[in-house]
């Protein structure tokens, strides 16, 4: 009886070794850890001074302001005595000041007092009313999603604090009024090892979540890491992005309900962070095309992080690289933010954030 138990255990365990291997192959190229850069794509950058990890940016075209969300994730990864007091914050850049004055000044509320933004948007509205959404991750309680009025001088004043149990793992947050808006959850679960497991297994288990202004519900489902997300200039379209699915999802939006209806996915081989709509429509994002480098660099700052910047023309159809680099100009990037013939570009761990020139060229999708 041994004699036959002993091949069958062999069977089992040589396939419990060909399924991990596929499994990790799979995760792998899905991550862009086969992905060569053969070039870099060059722009005309300059670094401004930051707060450690400016993650995203919301540029106001009409005032010429750009907002930008910052707080220090490693000191916040570290765990050390302390860390649980560590407050992200709301900064701007005037843009109407000569391109050499650009500087980050802080605008942040008083509250709420345990801070952390991630994702934040800019709502513009009919009578001119400004606020700002951010995603908040305190380090004790719910994730929320902070609504801030804005005043003439760009100081923020907080408005709302909004909490659902829809809020699972949220990442990024676009405004659609006053205090509606759609958020996305990276995954879905909190907790942190079952998130590393559907990694690993590239299950699509991210939603979209919808708050009208009194409740949230989900509003779209199945995305493969759902991260950035934003609205077309004319609230019909909502674009989301799959970080590890390496592709941009596109929604079309019943702007009474709120509902989204899928209408394409458009593939583009790299794991897009946040999206930028710009006042004529075209999207820029920030993109990793190695999400494993990024890994890397999240836990070793000496570890760089290849950084892409994509542009697309919804109306044309066409899409293209502008910006591409190894990782010592910026290493982890995660937001592009248009403005005129400019580009601000954020990351999510290093206290700098680039201003560079903005091409134009693209190629048919």
């Amino acid at each position: 009886m041994s004699g036959r138990i002993l091949p069958i255990v062999g069977y089992v365990a040589l396939a419990l070794v060909v399924i991990a291997s596929v499994l990790t192959w799979r995760f792998l190229s899905a991550a862009g850890y086969f992905t060569g850069i053969r070039q870099e794509i060059a722009a005309d950058c300059r670094a401004i001074p930051a707060a450690p990890g400016p993650e995203d940016i919301a540029i106001d075209h009409e005032r010429g302001v750009a907002y930008v969300s910052a707080y220090d994730r490693r000191a916040v990864m570290s765990a050390e005595p302390g860390t649980d007091a560590v407050r992200g914050g709301i900064y701007a850049i005037d843009l109407n000041a000569p391109q050499a004055d650009w500087a980050l000044r802080p605008v942040t509320a008083p509250e709420p007092q345990d801070f952390r933004p991630h994702g934040i948007s800019l709502h513009v509205g009919a009578d001119g009313a400004r606020r700002l959404f951010a995603v908040s991750h305190p380090a004790a309680g719910p994730e929320t999603v902070e609504i801030f009025d804005i005043a003439e001088d760009g100081s923020l004043s907080h408005a709302r604090s909004v909490t659902s149990d829809a809020f699972i793992s949220l990442n990024d947050v676009v405004g659609v009024g006053p205090e509606s808006f759609y958020a996305t959850n990276d995954h879905g679960s909190r907790s942190g090892l079952t998130n590393t497991v559907t990694d690993f297994l590239l299950l699509r288990n991210s939603t979209v979540v919808y708050f009208d202004g009194e409740k949230a519900e989900e509003a779209a489902d199945t995305i493969l890491y759902a991260n950035g997300i934003n609205v077309s200039p004319d609230g019909e379209t909502v674009y989301v992005a799959s970080a590890l699915g390496m592709s941009l999802y596109i929604y079309d939006r019943d702007k009474e309900t709120g509902a989204l209806t899928g209408r394409d996915n458009v593939r583009l081989g790299t794991g897009i962070d946040n999206i930028d709509v710009q006042p004529d429509g075209t999207l820029l994002m920030g993109a990793h095309p190695n999400v494993i480098a990024f890994l890397s660099h999240a836990s070793d700052p000496a570890e760089l992080s290849p950084s892409q910047v994509v542009r697309i023309d919804p109306q044309e159809k066409k899409a293209g690289t502008i910006y591409l680099n190894l990782g010592e100009e910026i290493s982890g990037i995660s937001v592009a933010a248009g403005y005129g013939d400019k580009m601000l570009l954020g990351q999510v761990f290093q206290p700098e954030v680039l201003v560079c020139s903005q091409s134009t060229e693209l190629k048919s999708y």
